[in-house]
């Protein structure tokens, strides 16, 4: 934690040079005095040992340094504010002004004296480079290894209970059977019932799957949505106005006519499943349902006649087997480590979350075995049921993360309990908070990304999903993990929820909140926090905030740096949203908003704006003002204003930091705006695609020489595209995406000759042909392809094109009358997706017959 207040000073100095002229002119050299040991400091606790006292005076550091770090955004906020004020206004707040640069100085004086005494007292205890420290860079084929591990459950028996529940779940009765698999918390429920749940035969035996996660507070309400949602696609909106009785009756009404298989995930009430239940039909057409519960009782309930599958602890082969596995991954098993191992092992009692989580704990240590003994000597023998050593294991684990780790999964803390988070948006999170920083030539993106998967690789974090390229997509921590991330965030003041009807009062000096129940309800309820940096909102609520509740919250949290809400809408997005200048992370939701507001562009800090709304009248936003800004999302078409006039080997104007820029209008596709984005990775374009096209603004594209990802969707009131000539796509283009362009004339000709595209999608009638044709040595690097509701009848690919081809996703096209001969033939196909339609599956079902299961994945979903 230290660690990274000292990170977060640091940043704050440089800002403070590079911004703040005044200030730097009167006192320069006490702030390039505290920068240069702050820089010797943080290289210090990089290394530290595990230390009691230096612990206790860390913290004690690290809390008085936060306190110094909130007046020193106070002195930020002043700047910006006196520009909007009258003359007058500004007499007045230049009097201010001298007085908090006093204070500040006396501050910034106060906090070089505390390290001065922190940097004696690493003298004195000798701060010394640990010598079990492992480095955190995994080689390629580790990661790899990582990867396809991460599927294995963590029982060894698994595979064979998987077997049996896969065959009760497929023969058996017409009438709707449930399943139910019981074990005490982390013996690996969740993981056996995902096993089954994701399994081809279970994929293609049930027309309709869901999943669902039941934690302790969820309503029924809360879980009737979360199914409607999965089955119908009835949106939030939708479904808000509706009493318990309209969301029963909807969902029965579905389920009734199709055979489908639930799995509720963790159930720890009798009456949850009392009451969905009476919901759930019994078609009669071999329905099924699987629960998890930690609860022998409550599996017996929900099935008298069918005893559970109860999860029991793994035996001392067994757990030697996962230890063995975990730590050494294929290799062999030193000797002199197997005698202090199997005491390890021994205290873990046969539970396998323990194993994995202290195979975490060593898998980034020097293996010998005075390291090992030292960990041995750490679980102390007063620790003898599974409950107790496996939060210890878990306690250690986290002991053993390197600094700047402990406040990536601490972070984890503000989700609810089994939310599933997506890694792009956690990194931009981290990245907003932070807790990352650039590295050699690797971006802040990169090393969050890089944080992440040395959290999975430590076994703190689970993967949901994960891209094709096998990036994460998804994540997840344990909700026993959760537990531990929780008390330890407000043991070290990291962060509070506030949850359900919890009334009371913030701490003091409070840094981060996740509101996980209503947000119009704790609102109301008069918070208030002159020191909350970021505010994480979760719960539902019946109506948007209006414009006089959300004002409320830059009144009572004047400095926010992240605001984001997954399902908190609000009404309209106000004028004055500059006053929380700094945001770095922003995310907001709304459908009735008409327009965003131009004093967004005031946001000099912000990194990351993530806005969906309709705004009918397309906004005009000044972006070139955001010199900070790293990713740019909105929900359709945004113009920019002119750029300024750049001058020549002057990049001063120049957006460096911006990656992400979805979705602007055709207007902006020029080459002075593309000129100011050197760094733009990915871009999308919405509105006349047509228009433009005939213009040849979208001879532009190729000025952007990092752009890697590109979408192009045409406005539906607009003309449809004829054709692809004219783009000059960018030369490094590894990903494209078409949506409604409607094409006349078959783009897979141009397509096909760009040297790097990897993945291609083709949806929504983007293309109006009937043919659609590959020619010969055609897409040489594509491996993704994904045809999405198109009106094709026939697909050919020519001998030679696509041959790294190795996935394909067909959905909704109903008039496709084959698959190409080509696919059978193709070596690098591993991966077939189809909704259902019975020419195709069964011409699928021959492909994979011919390939073999184990070689080739083929699923087949309801449309």
């Amino acid at each position: 934690m230290a660690e990274y207040v000292v990170s977060c000073l640091l940043e704050k100095l440089s800002r403070f040079i590079s911004e703040e002229e005044d200030l730097t002119f009167c006192f320069k050299e006490e702030i390039e005095s505290l920068t240069y040991m702050l820089e010797c400091i943080r290289f210090d606790l990089s290394f530290t040992e595990e230390n009691i006292y230096l612990a206790r005076e860390l913290k004690q550091l690290a809390d008085e340094t936060r306190e110094r770090l909130y007046i020193m955004d106070k002195y930020v906020a002043i700047g910006p504010r006196q520009k909007e004020e009258t003359f007058w206004a500004r007499i007045k707040s230049n009097l201010h002004h001298q007085s908090a640069r006093s204070r500040l100085a006396k501050e910034i004086n106060g906090i070089r004296k505390k390290f001065e005494e922190m940097d004696k007292i690493f003298d004195i205890q000798g701060v010394t480079q640990k010598e079990d420290l492992i480095q955190d860079n995994f080689s390629l084929e580790r990661r790899l290894y990582l990867e396809e591990r991460e599927t294995a459950t963590i029982g060894l028996d698994v595979d064979t209970r998987a077997r049996a529940i896969i065959e009760q779940l497929t023969k058996g009765e017409a009438g709707r059977d449930v399943i139910s698999i019981v074990g005490m918390g982390g013996i690996g429920k969740t993981t056996l019932a995902r096993q089954v749940y994701n399994n081809q035969i279970i994929v293609k035996h049930f027309n309709f799957r869901a999943w669902v996660n039941v934690s302790v507070g969820d309503r029924v309400t809360d879980l009737l949505w979360t199914l409607l949602r999965r089955a119908v696609g009835m949106t939030k909106e939708e479904m808000k106005g509706m009493s318990n009785d309209e969301l029963r009756f909807e969902l029965r009404r579905y389920l009734r006519s199709t055979r489908y298989m639930i799995v509720l995930d963790d159930i720890w009430k009798t009456e949850i499943w009392d009451e969905l239940n009476q919901v759930l039909d019994n078609n009669m057409y071999g329905s099924r349902i699987i629960i998890t519960t930690r609860f022998l009782h409550l599996g017996k309930h929900v099935n008298p006649r069918s005893p559970p599958h109860y999860l029991r602890f793994l035996s001392k082969e067994e757990s030697w087997e996962l230890f063995s596995k975990k730590v050494f991954l294929e290799e062999r098993f030193p000797s002199d480590l197997e005698k202090i191992g199997e005491q390890l092992v021994d205290k873990c009692l046969g539970h396998p979350l323990a194993i994995v989580a202290l195979a975490g704990v060593l898998l980034h240590k020097e293996k010998t075995p005075r390291c090992w003994s030292r960990v041995l000597s750490s679980l102390s023998a007063n620790h003898t049921d599974a409950t107790s050593i496996l939060l210890k294991i878990m306690e250690l684990s986290y002991n053993n993360l390197p600094c700047h780790l402990k406040t990536c999964f601490l972070y984890f803390g503000l989700f609810p309990r089994d939310f599933e988070i997506s890694a792009k948006q956690l990194v931009r999170l981290w990245i907003a908070e932070g807790f990352v920083q650039e590295k050699d030539k690797e971006t802040m993106e990169e090393v969050g990304k890089d944080y992440l998967e040395d959290l999975i690789a430590r076994n703190f974090v689970q993967v949901c999903k994960r891209h094709l390229d096998g990036t994460v997509k998804a994540c997840r921590v344990h909700d026993l993990l959760h537990k531990i991330c929780v008390l330890k965030a407000k043991e070290e003041k990291f962060l509070e929820v506030r949850a359900f009807k919890s009334s009371t009062a913030l701490p003091s000096n409070l840094s981060r909140l996740g509101v996980h129940s209503s947000m119009l309800n704790y609102i109301s309820s008069n918070p208030a926090s002159s020191t909350l940096r970021s505010m994480l909102c979760f719960g539902l609520d019946e109506r948007p905030l209006s414009l006089k509740e959300w004002k409320l919250i830059y009144k009572r949290f004047p400095l926010l740096r992240v605001l984001a809400s997954w399902n908190v809408g609000i009404e309209v997005i106000p004028d004055d949203i500059h006053k929380l200048i700094h945001l770095r992370y922003l995310g907001l939701k709304s459908l009735t908003a008409k327009t965003l507001p131009a004093s967004i562009s005031n946001l000099w800090n912000l990194q990351t704006l993530v806005v969906n709304a309709p705004c009918s009248n397309c906004p005009l936003l000044n972006i070139w003002k955001m010199k900070e800004l790293r990713h740019l999302h909105f929900h359709r078409q945004l113009r920019l204003s002119e750029p300024p006039k750049k001058v020549e080997d002057d990049s001063g104007e120049v957006l460096m930091n911006l990656q992400t820029l979805y979705c602007i209008s055709p207007d902006n596709c020029t080459e002075n705006v593309f000129s100011m984005l050197p760094n733009l990775l990915k871009l999308g374009i919405y509105g006349n695609l047509e228009e433009h096209r005939l213009s040849k603004k979208f001879q532009h594209f190729s000025k952007l020489n990092r752009l890697l990802t590109l979408k192009l969707e045409r406005d539906r009131s607009c003309k449809q595209l004829d054709s692809l000539r004219y783009v000059e796509f960018p030369p490094n283009l590894s990903k494209l995406t078409l949506v409604e362009t409607q094409l006349l004339e078959d783009p897979m000709d141009i397509l096909g000759q760009l040297p790097n595209l990897q993945v291609l999608i083709l949806k929504n009638a983007a293309y109006n042909g009937r043919n659609l044709n590959c020619c010969s040595n055609g897409f040489p690097k594509l491996e993704v392809l994904k045809l999405i509701n198109l009106a094709i009848r026939s697909w050919n690919i020519s001998q030679g094109s696509m041959a790294r081809l190795r996935s394909v996703v067909i959905s909704r096209c109903g008039l496709l009358e084959g698959l190409p001969s080509a696919l059978r033939n193709m070596p690098a196909l591993q991966e077939l997706e189809l909704s259902y339609h019975a020419q195709l599956v069964n011409e699928a079902r021959e492909i994979e017959m011919s390939r073999g299961k184990e070689q080739f994945k083929l699923v087949i979903f309801q449309s």
